[in-house]
């Protein structure tokens, strides 16, 4: 989801007062609109709704908001359509970039073969890292990174939010206690990513968090469905991995009143470099493909 479609849910959230209201409109599940409200939240760090029972009260802060955003809405066939008109210039050269290893190859790579066949004098020379990489040091014209920029000295812009879900195995769940909260994960295996040994959950009852530990540290997101599907724990898994169908992949999703707050999506450049026509072209088409995804 990008942040236009956020600002969408944002604004009609506060003109109609309820999150099932604004689902019915979009055909969505009410699930999906307290999601991305959150990542609207995090993303700017302000709260914009105060929730009780029977109402949902926009904050001072969303009140403030409210008219920016709707001006923001004003303008979006206008952007679109000029992001589209740079996508036709004819653009050539070689355009290196990073992305990241699972994400890039099952979200990125199909998006990329199409800019390729739609830009056929550009070649790509494409490094597939989930580590941080130094774009200037790198020769790197374009990064795609997902979390929390941690450089300031980076221009980002916004390819969507990545979601994950809590699972485990259905043998796992035979053998130990189902977790009715964030907190029960503590006493179970849980297979972890990277250094994130903290998981923190939203729900309608607040922000909860949890020290989690296990018997595995991956940082790669295949390899963390792997380990589930061998029974080995239970772990977070992004929306690209298992698209929601988590029958097929033999998991079963926990915890379903409480849902991982999701990550940004944004590709990068620095600040110092000269951003080429094909580097704005391949921005552009990132951002329009994933709005329309």
């Amino acid at each position: 989801m990008d942040s236009t479609k956020a600002y969408q849910v944002f604004v009609r959230a506060v003109e109609v007062g309820s999150f099932s209201a604004v689902a019915r409109e979009l055909g969505t599940t009410q699930s999906s609109i307290s999601k991305i409200v959150a990542a609207l939240e995090t993303s700017l760090g302000v709260q914009l709704f105060t929730r009780t029972t029977r109402k949902l009260h926009p904050t001072d802060e969303a009140l403030q908001l409210y008219e920016h955003a709707r001006q923001l809405l004003d303008t979006v066939d206008a952007l679109t359509s000029a992001s589209r008109k740079a996508q036709q210039v004819e653009v050539s050269g070689m355009l290196r970039l990073t992305i990241p290893q699972s994400y890039g190859r099952r979200q990125l790579m199909p998006l990329l073969a199409r800019f390729i066949e739609r830009h056929p004098k550009v070649k790509l020379d494409i490094v597939m890292k989930d580590d941080i990489v130094d774009l200037i040091g790198e020769g790197l014209e374009l990064g795609v990174r997902i979390g929390t920029l941690p450089s300031n000295t980076l221009i980002a812009r916004s390819l969507g939010i990545v979601e994950y879900t809590t699972v485990a195995s259905p043998r796992y769940l035979a053998q130990h206690d189902r977790p009715e909260s964030p907190l029960d994960l503590a006493s179970h295996a849980c297979i972890v990513s990277g250094a994130q040994n903290r998981w923190h959950f939203e729900s309608e009852h607040g922000r909860q968090s949890v020290d989690v530990a296990g018997p595995l540290r991956i940082n790669d997101a295949d390899a963390i469905l792997q380990a589930v599907q061998a029974d080995l724990g239970i772990a977070q898994v992004p929306d690209w991995i298992v698209r929601h169908d988590f029958a097929a992949h033999g998991l079963v999703p926990l915890l379903e009143d409480y849902y991982p707050i999701p990550k940004p999506v944004s590709i990068v450049y620095p600040q110092t470099r000269f951003l080429t026509q094909r580097a704005r072209s391949l921005i552009d088409f990132l951002v329009a493909e994933m709005r329309r995804g």
